[in-house]
């Protein structure tokens, strides 16, 4: 591969804190966090499913695309596909961000990332409906899948990759990475590779994650929420997650490509590291140290001798926050330095599962372009046995270096760094 200097420069926020950048940012700086709604799925004997979510405020993509796209979305059956139009607009603020308009000059990817494309909103669908009394006629024997057939075309997720290159007007590579909560970082690193490899002069890298309800069901099973209805990173008193709405989008592109353009780099992506554990769906092998491994090497491939901010993934569940705290601690003994300023992102907006790497990555950022250090919402009590130097106050810091880690269900183990534009 190509010694390529890899750059950001564009990013989008869609999440319960707005629609835009902007808006994400300064409700986060305000600390105006709205609490979690009710979301309620009907069920056809006049019963309903209620359960949390951060939900991302209404919106019409007719306010943000030409009439033209809208139709096009109305005709393929996209409108009321959640994930789908969250990725759009998403990447469609991005690209706006980095002040770059697609045209036919330049070779373009895409990757995106999300857990189940096409998958939730057909279980959603089992969810609500009951089997239909037996029929002889053979079509009607199978009336579910007759009425939801492009939502089983769809779960092969190939679809959303041609929706979106058709709408965007993208002909170069395309890939759907699914890699849990760790999606948006291995994401991220199949677009640097793209480009490092030439295969790509700038990618497109975007991530989305509607609030379903088989989601909800499955990770209550596994106690997943919080029963305080707050997510409490590494403080004594977390109990769990509740879920999120949302999508974010970073566009990555090489330094000769955008050397030609009037845009001024958010960051450069030095990299990352990844370790695949086959141990547990759900737990993590606390005696493979996978996780501090990634994040000793994402370390090394900065060119600042510290780190300044690590953003783990910070889940408020009492276990894998211990493990991260006592992993995070392991890595930076490794490398004889201490443990840097750590804060978490998730009180803000909930968990957004695939979609959570990317969003609190694009936060991160932001974070580092304004110098400024955004507390760790609701951390009130140190637990003694996690003992991180965790943010409860926001405030100005110099950010030259940033870590993003993230340990996943799967076993996917990731962590990447980013420095300031030189």
């Amino acid at each position: 591969m190509k010694n390529t200097s890899v750059l950001v420069t564009g990013t989008n926020m869609l999440c319960s804190l707005g629609m835009t950048n902007h808006e994400v940012w300064q409700a986060a700086l305000s600390g105006s966090v709205p609490e979690p709604s009710r979301r309620s799925y009907p069920f056809p004997d006049g019963t309903r499913l209620e359960y949390p979510v951060f939900s991302l405020p209404d919106f019409d993509l007719s306010d943000w695309l030409e009439e033209k796209s809208v139709r096009w979305l109305a005709e393929n059956h996209l409108l009321d596909d959640r994930d789908f139009c969250m990725l759009l607009l998403s990447i469609r603020q991005a690209l706006e961000d980095a002040s770059f308009r697609i045209t036919g000059g330049s070779r373009i990817g895409l990757v995106i990332g999300h857990e189940n494309l096409g998958a939730v909103k057909l279980t959603d669908k089992f969810i609500r409906y009951q089997d239909a009394t037996p029929q002889t006629d053979q079509a009607e024997k199978m009336p579910l899948f007759n009425e939801f057939r492009r939502e089983f075309f769809n779960i092969q997720t190939f679809p959303y990759l041609f929706y979106l290159a058709q709408l965007l007007g993208v002909n170069g590579p395309g890939y759907v990475v699914n890699n849990a909560c760790a999606s948006g970082l291995y994401a991220l690193e199949l677009g640097r590779m793209l480009i490092a490899s030439g295969s790509a002069d700038l990618v497109i890298v975007a991530c989305s994650d509607y609030a379903h309800a088989s989601e909800y069901l499955w990770l209550q099973e596994k106690g997943f929420v919080s029963g305080q209805m707050k997510i409490r990173p590494f403080d004594l008193h977390r109990d769990g997650s509740i879920l999120g709405d949302g999508a974010g989008t970073i566009i990555l592109e090489s330094a000769e490509h955008a050397a030609g353009r009037p845009v001024e780099p958010l960051a450069v992506y030095r990299g990352g590291a990844f370790l695949q554990e086959h141990w547990h769906m759900t737990l993590p092998d606390v005696s493979r140290h996978s996780y501090a491994s990634v994040i000793t090497e994402a370390a090394g491939h900065g060119t600042a001798p510290e780190i300044d901010v690590i953003v783990p993934h910070g889940s408020g569940s009492t276990l894998w926050d211990r493990y991260e705290a006592n992993e995070i601690h392991r890595a930076f003994g490794r490398l004889n330095r201490p443990v840097p300023a750590v804060t978490s992102f998730k009180g803000y907006f909930g968990h957004l599962l695939g979609a959570s790497a990317m969003i609190e990555t694009v936060l991160l950022l932001h974070c580092m372009k304004r110098e400024i250090l955004l507390r760790t919402l609701n951390y009130e009590q140190a637990d003694p046995r996690v003992q991180l130097p965790v943010q409860m106050q926001t405030a100005r810091k110099k950010t030259v270096s940033a870590l993003k880690s993230v340990p996943a269900y799967g076993g996917f183990h990731a962590a990447v760094l980013f420095n300031k534009p030189d």
